[in-house]
């Protein structure tokens, strides 16, 4: 899998990208703190997208674009449940 035809995500977003995020980092960060995985980028995504990123030498800006989501979607282990791109966004009223 690429990165190719994510949306860039951050503080603010919502939707299956963010869960999808959600779960990456959880399976990343290997018992470095648990994210709820509630599809909303809050603090707690915040803090733990930016401790993956200067993990992983990336700009720690708390934005996951092309190089984050490469670098998540890289592994080990494969996770295979990307949204799917016709996915509508989710009413910034919640749906949660």
């Amino acid at each position: 899998m690429s990165a190719q035809g994510l949306p860039t995500i951050k503080s603010g977003s919502r939707g299956p990208y963010v869960t999808y995020c959600q779960n990456l980092l959880n399976a990343r960060l290997h018992g470095q703190g648990c994210l709820w995985v509630d599809g909303i980028f809050g603090p707690k995504t915040d803090a733990a997208v930016r401790h993956y990123q200067g993990f992983h030498r990336l700009e720690r800006d708390g934005v996951v674009g092309p190089l984050t989501w490469g670098s998540l979607e890289a592994g080990p282990p494969p996770i295979r449940k990307r949204p799917s791109a016709a996915l509508a966004p989710v009413p910034e009223s919640g749906g949660f």
